[in-house]
């Protein structure tokens, strides 16, 4: 056995010395099995054998005293990383809790029988434990909060007759008396219920549906605070799972929850509050800058996003850190600090409790605090302190950044009325604030609501005075300020967050069509958060992982097509802002939206195919393909751009694997219908896009699926040549990645054929004349003279001219990658094919400005007078090789 070691652990441990001292046997039998140096959990085998031996309450104080004398050991000497000392206590905790619940069980069911409900189903406690213990973070000192409850109601099946509700009641005052009494052995676990539904005055134990309808009608925030960690941790552990799965939507809202903003706000000022007392200064978890505001600042970030972000629905502190980092929902280096922060005030607070196994967080003081600075790894008192200042300094830091004060708070000052305020914007903007206060005073407010426009209006009237904004913006902002009153939690979004009410502002200025946008689905503000709203932009692999987060936590397909929907309006939102700021051009943004609007698609497929696939099982492969068209084929997606698609499907026959089977040919067409429904509908989220499917095979009066090969033939004897055009864009863009490539190689095969150039210019420049008569061009930039379209026809002729003697040609889908390949190749004259880069850019840019609703020189329409004269003359045959 190490000595230097041991001899550590007993300086530093009162507690461990005594037990070493009483229990001589015990730290040289921990050596032997290893377990010592080791990580080797508590056992239950074990456990039973001891209580089997020397009864319940004996066995489970002895057990658990063996097991501090390890567990401390291994913490003070560092043998043991902290995550290992969390771990192993908390496992501690659900080993003794299980047993004696197993135990009083067994016990009452002698007396009383079985407890059975209604439809003869047999009853079982379940417990969760909330705190440390459910986020498996318990400390050497800690009490355990739990919660018990049951399914629900019955009776015991013996002669004596109990109900359900009394049993369980019982078995929990057994257990809770054979943890935490004081014996002669000391005690097992202090237990807390005071977390219970209705606390102290609340029964010991509820019944699911009790449990349910409490958090629905009284739930409070703080108590969605707490379930936040609950975790199943004794007795039926299925059930407890069930169980919270049933309250998941109470603690984590689907959408982004700014009404919890105020709730939060109050429980932080109780923190600050308590860390302000007299003798708080060196608690280490309740004082300032302490354990307690480390888990504040995170837990806040898991209630506000966690709906909508499965991966912080995690009951670990350091794991929600993690899922924070991967989401970017604070600053790495903010993270970084609160991780290596929380990890060291911990270890002092494990160095605090070893002393004498006292549920404490003060630090000591005299020997004592020389034994927790020894157990910390200092050399002295004074190396801990002034490493625990800094470390309150850090956190408390960040507390502040993330949650500053108020400064009216600070001040002292009253916050005037909301029409109070108004008043100074009613000599600039007379008819515009007159009519606004009074359709907002007719609204009905509740008083949460009207306090939080006396809080919000100062800070909007500051600003719009500041900005002078123009009659349009003024009225955009009344708008929103009247969709949101009456969900006032946006209102305390924009107080606690200046910088989003700014960023609201100058998108407002910039493109009304936004600020329709964000009126409509006021949950867009949560985007405006983000002080890098336009800077950062995520790219394809991210946006794949944000599609994957929200159909994880999709209940049901209603919930799935809103995050769906919800997922598009907030990327749109981030490109926009990001082509106003200039971060991004025209053909950037254009392909920023078509990856969106791909990663949308493949998600779009995926919770049909989940329909499908429960409903009738899945027909054998290959499956089915999307084929984009037009703008999304050509990754030139523009603001309120449709989808152009095609849908294929590989030949495997047969009939689809589930209870109800289809013919994989049926199945695949109501896959298709289910998609385009999901895709088209409009949804109280807003609709993912507008869908055209003409361009499939025999158009309206083809199938709306079809098979690879049926495909294969149409394209080679039958397409037209205006419907090989499209395909010189077209593309694969989800589904079955062997259609995908069946679909290329056909492209490849129809376009890369020897073409009359006579007749291919005759037949492009016919479709050209035909589609101005047929089409109202209200959209300039796209369908005027040496417009958009123009360019299109004529990349389309070159490839369908090109594409036999330079087949790399088609390795490309966009108009741009195409003209500058077709430069390449000599057929168009390098300078031209510049010029018509050069335009489509500054037409998308046009086209986009005026999308937006922007004003100025940006949405002015370039001059196409010279584009013009380029497309006719190689329309008409003129091209740099026939020149």
């Amino acid at each position: 056995m190490d000595e230097q070691r041991t001899k550590l652990a007993r300086r530093c441990s009162p507690f461990l010395d005594r037990l070493v001292t009483h229990n001589p046997g015990w730290l040289e039998t921990l050596e032997q099995q290893g377990r010592l140096r080791e990580d080797l959990p508590p056992n239950r085998q074990t456990l039973e054998e001891t209580v089997a031996a020397q009864g319940l309450d004996a066995g489970l104080r002895q057990f658990r005293n063996r097991e501090m004398l390890r567990i401390t050991w291994r913490e003070i000497t560092a043998t043991a990383t902290l995550d290992q000392t969390m771990k192993d206590l908390s496992e501690l905790a659900d080993l003794c809790l299980d047993v004696a619940i197993a135990h009083h069980h067994e016990a009452l069911e002698n007396r009383f029988g079985k407890p059975v409900s209604a439809d003869g189903k047999n009853l079982r406690l379940v417990t969760l434990g909330l705190g440390k213990l459910g986020g498996g973070e318990l400390n050497l000192s800690s009490d355990i909060d739990l919660i018990f409850a049951y399914e629900q109601a019955g009776e015991c099946d013996g002669k004596r007759g109990l109900s359900a509700e009394s049993f369980f009641t019982r078995l929990v005052r057994a257990v809770i008396r054979s943890l935490s009494e004081m014996t002669e052995d000391g005690f097992c676990f202090r237990v807390d219920t005071r977390l219970r539904p209705f606390g102290e005055s609340g029964p010991l134990v509820c019944s699911f549906g009790a449990m349910e309808q409490y958090y629905q009608r009284e739930g409070r925030d703080w108590e969605r605070y707490a379930l936040i960690k609950a975790r199943p941790v004794a007795g039926d552990l299925a059930a407890g799972n069930e169980l919270l799965h049933t309250l998941r939507p109470f603690v984590y809202r689907r959408y982004v929850d700014y009404g919890s903003v105020e709730a939060l706000r109050d429980m932080l000022g109780m923190i600050r509050a308590d860390a302000a007392r007299a003798g708080r200064e060196n608690d280490v978890k309740r004082g300032p800058g302490g354990i307690r505001e480390v888990e504040f600042l995170v837990q806040c970030v898991q209630l506000l996003r966690g709906g909508r972000e499965p991966s912080l629905q995690t009951r670990s502190l350091l794991a929600a850190l993690d899922a924070i980092d991967e989401l970017g929902a604070m600053p790495k280096s903010r993270t970084d600090a609160l991780r290596r922060d929380y990890r060291f005030l911990r270890r002092v607070e494990n160095a605090i409790q070893a002393l004498h196994d006292q549920q404490t967080h003060t630090l000591p003081e005299g020997e004592d605090l020389e034994r927790v600075a020894l157990a910390s790894g200092f050399d002295d008192s004074a190396g801990l302190l002034d490493a625990l200042a800094q470390t309150r300094a850090h956190v408390s830091g960040a507390l502040e950044d993330s949650f500053p004060r108020n400064p009216a708070e600070k001040a002292g000052d009253v916050v005037t009325g909301w029409s109070e305020a108004l008043d100074a914007l009613a000599d600039t903007w007379p008819e515009a604030v007159a009519g606004f206060r009074d359709r907002l005073a007719r609204q009905a407010h509740s008083h949460r609501a009207g306090a939080r426009l006396d809080q919000f209006m100062p800070l909007l009237v500051e600003r719009l005075q500041s900005v002078a904004p123009d009659d349009r913006v003024i009225n955009d902002v009344f708008q929103l300020v009247l969709a949101i009153s009456r969900r006032s939690a946006y209102l305390a979004l924009l107080v606690q967050n200046p910088g989003a009410l700014d960023r609201m502002l100058s998108l407002f200025s910039n493109s009304p069509q936004m600020a329709q946008s964000v009126t409509r689905h006021p949950a867009l503000l949560d985007e405006l958060i983000d002080p890098a709203l336009g800077s950062l932009l995520p790219g394809t692999k991210d946006l794949e992982a944000g599609l994957a987060r929200v159909l994880e936590g999709a209940e049901d397909t209603e919930s799935a097509v809103n995050a769906l929907n919800y997922l598009r309006q907030a990327q749109t939102l981030r490109v926009a802002v990001a082509e106003i700021q200039g971060e991004l051009d025209a053909e950037a943004t254009q392909r920023r939206l078509s990856e969106l609007a791909e990663v949308l698609v493949s998600g779009t497929l995926d919770v049909a195919r989940r329909y499908m696939r429960e409903r009738h099982g899945e027909p054998p492969p290959p499956g089915l393909a999307v084929i984009a068209y037009g703008s999304l084929g050509g990754h030139a997606m523009s603001y309120g751009s449709d989808l152009d698609l095609v849908f294929l499907y590989g030949e495997g026959g047969g009939q689809t694997d589930g209870e109800r089977p289809l013919a994989a040919e049926t199945w695949y067409t109501r896959l298709t219908r289910r998609m385009l429904a999901l895709t088209t509908t409009l949804s109280p989220a807003g609709r993912l896009y507008d869908v055209d499917t003409r361009l499939r095979p025999n158009g309206r009066a083809g199938l709306l699926v079809s098979s690879g090969n049926a495909f294969r033939r149409y394209q080679l004897d039958s397409a037209w040549t205006w419907e090989l055009q499209a395909l010189v864009r077209a593309r694969a863009v989800a589904g079955d990645t062997q259609v995908a490539q069946l679909f290329e190689d056909v492209r490849r095969q129809a376009l890369a054929r020897p073409r009359d150039p006579d007749q291919t210019h005759r037949e492009v420049a016919d479709m050209r004349v035909r589609m101005r008569a047929e089409i109202n061009a209200e959209d300039t930039a796209k369908h005027a003279p040496g417009g958009l379209v123009d360019i299109d026809f004529v990349v389309q002729l070159g490839t369908l001219l090109m594409a036999h003697e330079h087949p790399q040609i088609l390795d490309h889908h966009g108009s741009d990658d195409l003209l500058a390949a077709l430069g390449e190749t000599g057929w168009l004259d390098p300078v031209d094919a510049s010029t018509l880069r050069r335009a489509r850019d500054r037409l998308n840019a046009a086209r986009h400005a005026r999308a937006l609703g922007r004003r100025g020189d940006v949405a002015v329409l370039p001059d196409t007078s010279a584009t013009a004269e380029i497309c006719e003359r190689i329309l008409a045959g003129d091209s740099a090789t026939t020149s």
